[in-house]
């Protein structure tokens, strides 16, 4: 078999699950139906969860060359400021920025190129069937038609899946009732373009009539993205796309601002809808193709992201020999959970806003981060957070920690920077090192070379012994975020904890161990 995975679409969910596994040295095609880039602003924020994922890859100054941080968010109801949100640069690691989906797109490609990928342009997949062997893929090239055998198949291909409609899976939900314009234009106005600014008019009745919100679109100080609800005469009667938006739009903003350079519009409908399976045998669901939902706070195109770096470290581990098939299961376990989460959390704003009700705009926060998305309940976060100890819980992401010192070198480190080899990670902090060294050990031959030590030690204190990476916590920063010690944090390639305890082998390391290695001797 010539090729282990087939990825349908090469939108940025389907470059970041191919980007993975270039990485990982794993056979895939990725094939796109479209002749070439679209450079339309479809999706444009990126969570923060997104950029440390961007970090982790090594892609972050890419990105940031690229983006604009968001510094406010404003609320205007009839003309009055009744909300302004600062968005304070150092609450989290990251904070939230504008990019466009075109400039993700091209900065997973560049990558992938760089180490030797690339995508097939016009290569529509017609139909695929499932064999005793694996999935065999017909498709439409430039050459002409094709068939291949894969062992594995990743529908990245949209709301309109052909995978998820073959398989025959359900995608429930409902559509709403408005119908949706958004443009790509030019703003002329005195406002800051920092900031995403939402315009709410009222009727004579004081009722909600319409939500207008516009974001800023990195490059050009005058770019914007506007977002409204179609009245119902336009719905029926549609103007050109430029008429459309001055006629909905001017009245709401502040007077004296022009619209002018219509780059791209799109009238859309929303619905919210799940489907009931992210796994069905050897096929798989990523991104719009699983999931989708209002575009209210941005959290389509971030959520696919995520969907695919969750895939992507287990289908490697699989394809490469070093774990079972049945880590796979743990994918929809995970990403099920986050996809339901999110539906409803995005169709509850969405029914929020047109009822005008109070928002916790806090917690919008925090949900808009992703930095709280979690797997705690889920079979691949075992363990616990050893007695007298915090931080990060089994099935959480790391804690973010900086301010580290490496013997040898003046600058400090942040403890991300040691997760950019992708590969499982074992961190011991504090107390017997003797006793980490042998767990060390353990899991190295659990592993093999897919494994690597950190320990981080007070600088005057006990050091840990040659074999493994030492670190030397110069601010106390680890101890205040884990504690003294001693104690050991397995992390998985995504950057989750995947076990926490103390420096030593025990059962519930050994069940999360035979889960995601084969080379365990219990």
């Amino acid at each position: 078999m010539a090729t282990d995975v087939i990825i349908v679409g090469a939108g940025p969910v389907g470059l970041m699950l191919a980007n993975q596994l270039q990485r990982r040295g794993v056979r895939y095609r990725l094939l796109e139906g479209r002749s070439g880039r679209e450079y339309w602003c479809k999706a444009l924020g990126v969570s923060p969860r997104t950029l440390e994922i961007f970090d982790q890859m090594g892609l972050l100054g890419e990105a940031l060359a690229h983006g604009l941080f968001f510094t406010a968010s404003n609320t205007v109801v009839d003309g009055k400021r009744v909300a302004r949100q600062e968005i304070p640069s150092d609450r989290y690691p990251y904070s939230p920025m504008a990019m466009g989906q075109f400039d993700t797109e091209e900065i997973l490609e560049r990558d992938l190129s760089r180490r030797g990928g690339r995508i097939e342009w016009s290569s529509q997949v017609n139909a695929f069937q499932r064999t005793m062997s694996g999935v065999e893929v017909e498709w439409t090239s430039p050459a002409g038609a094709q068939r291949e055998l894969c062992r594995y198949l990743v529908g990245c291909d949209g709301a309109h899946s052909l995978v998820r409609k073959t398989l025959g899976l359900a995608f429930a939900g409902e559509k709403f009732d408005q119908h949706f314009f958004l443009g790509d234009v030019e703003i002329d106005w005195q406002l800051s373009h920092t900031e995403i600014h939402k315009f709410i008019p009222l009727n004579q009745d004081g009722q909600l009539t319409n939500v207008v919100v516009v974001v800023p679109i990195p490059g050009n100080e005058k770019r914007y993205r506007l977002s409204l609800a179609l009245p119902a005469e336009l719905v029926e009667n549609p103007l050109e796309p430029m008429d459309m938006l001055r006629q909905v739009c001017l009245p709401v903003l502040p007077a004296g601002t022009s619209l002018d350079n219509l780059r791209w519009a799109s009238h859309y409908s929303i619905s919210h809808r799940l489907t009931n399976k992210y796994r069905e045998g050897n096929c798989f669901l990523a991104g719009d193709a699983a999931h989708i939902h209002p575009p209210i706070g941005g959290l389509g195109m971030n959520t696919g992201l995520q969907d695919a770096y969750n895939l992507g470290w287990k289908l490697a581990a699989v394809l490469r020999g070093e774990a079972l098939d049945s880590l796979l299961d743990s994918y929809h376990e995970e990403r099920h959970k986050v996809g339901r989460e999110v539906v409803e959390l995005t169709a509850g704003r969405m029914k929020d806003m047109t009822a005008r009700k109070d928002r916790d705009e806090e917690a919008e926060e925090r949900a808009n981060t992703q930095f709280f998305v979690n797997y705690r309940d889920c079979g691949l976060a075992l363990g616990s957070i050893p007695e007298g100890h915090a931080g990060a819980a089994p099935g959480e992401r790391l804690d973010y920690l900086q301010g580290l010192r490496r013997p040898g070198l003046a600058a400090s480190l942040r403890l991300l920077e040691f997760l950019r080899h992708g590969d499982f990670q074992l961190i011991g902090y504090g107390g017997n090192w003797a006793e980490f060294a042998a767990l060390a050990e353990h899991l190295r031959a659990a592993f093999g070379c897919q494994i690597h030590c950190l320990a981080i030690a007070e600088p005057d204190g006990p050091q840990p012994p040659e074999s493994v990476v030492c670190l030397h916590d110069a601010e106390g920063r680890v101890r205040r975020t884990w504690g003294g010690g001693p104690g050991a944090i397995l992390i998985r390639p995504d950057g989750y904890v995947g076990w926490r305890g103390r420096p030593a082998r025990d059962a519930e390391l050994d069940r999360f161990l035979a889960q995601v290695s084969i080379g365990l001797n219990p």
